[in-house]
């Protein structure tokens, strides 16, 4: 079967790219009894066609060598880029699912499993499928907890890139169904790069979609907040702050933080879409105390 590169096998299959060959079979074997024409009476010409896709893909990612040449064609023609995600958005194809029966027994056993599948179907029916598909293929059901959290962190870093913040901020998006935001994050670190600042991607789509309360990180931010409100001229914390909340901040020209604030020093700083010039360091600290730190002390009651 000749491979074609512009076709994302992984995707077809539900899989991520580094995905096991154990978790490739099993994935191919549940998707295949749901399409397979001799269940579907013959199948639909739509079910016909996708049982295609899924022979296609699971001939080239099965063979080792054939997934190694169709590997290095895929990272040459898009180097360090993201997948798309739409492929794993699809919705779980109709009919009854082959792997109902004997799930059922798994989850009689092993109550959690239930909880788990649920989480990772928030992400993708695929994923969730393919989760049950490798416990019902593997019998390592113990090993469920780990199984289930290195799926959902390859989904992660497959979609959003491999950068932790923006892993954790894409994880939120997901649990809280925030589908739209997921996409339009995606999409921005796909265009963008990898190596893009995750503040101000984050940032950006925090406005677009009102969601600063997900993009915060109160952890870090708390002790922030409490230093800024002490201090009156700590530059270097009012900038950490302002990067957490999305922003960024930079020296007219070049340049680097100072422990205190001077009245030499021009600057430049970006916060909710707009970008601000001062003349000083001085005239930063202002601005920031007006403009910036009541939107982290708002951020800090709403979770409160």
């Amino acid at each position: 079967m000749r491979m074609n590169t512009d076709k994302d096998y992984y995707s077809i299959l539900g899989v991520m790219p580094d995905a096991q060959d154990i978790v490739i079979k099993a994935a191919y074997r549940a998707l295949a009894q749901r399409y397979h024409p001799d269940r579907a009476g013959g199948g639909s010409a739509q079910d016909n066609a996708y049982m295609a896709e899924l022979n296609e893909a699971y001939a080239i990612l099965s063979d080792a060598d054939r997934r190694s040449r169709y590997d290095q064609s895929r990272n040459q023609s898009t180097p360090h880029r993201s997948s798309h995600l739409s492929a794993m958005e699809e919705q779980a194809p109709p009919g009854d699912d082959p792997l109902a029966k004997d799930w059922r027994i798994a989850v009689n056993v092993y109550p959690d499993l239930a909880q788990i599948e649920q989480r990772l179907a928030r992400f993708s029916w695929k994923l969730s499928n393919t989760y049950r598909a490798y416990l019902l293929e593997a019998k390592q059901f113990e090993g469920r907890h780990s199984l289930a959290a290195l799926l959902e962190n390859d989904f992660l870093s497959t979609y959003f890139g491999d950068h932790p913040k923006t892993m954790e901020f894409a994880r939120k998006l997901v649990l809280e169904r925030r589908r739209e935001a997921a996409l339009a994050l995606n999409n921005m670190v796909r265009v963008l790069g990898l190596n893009s600042d995750p503040n101000r991607i984050i940032g950006k789509i925090a406005r677009d979609f009102d969601l600063r309360h997900l993009a915060a990180d109160l952890e870090r931010i708390s002790p922030l907040v409490t230093r800024a409100k002490m201090s009156t001229a700590e530059v270097g914390v009012f900038v950490l702050l302002l990067k957490e909340l999305g922003g960024s901040f930079s020296y007219d020209p070049g340049g680097s933080v100072s422990g205190r604030m001077t009245t030499d020093k021009a600057c430049r700083a970006e916060f909710e879409g707009q970008e601000n010039t001062f003349g000083s360091e001085y005239e930063f600290g202002l601005w920031f105390r007006r403009e910036v730190l009541p939107v982290a002390e708002r951020l800090m009651r709403c979770a409160a």
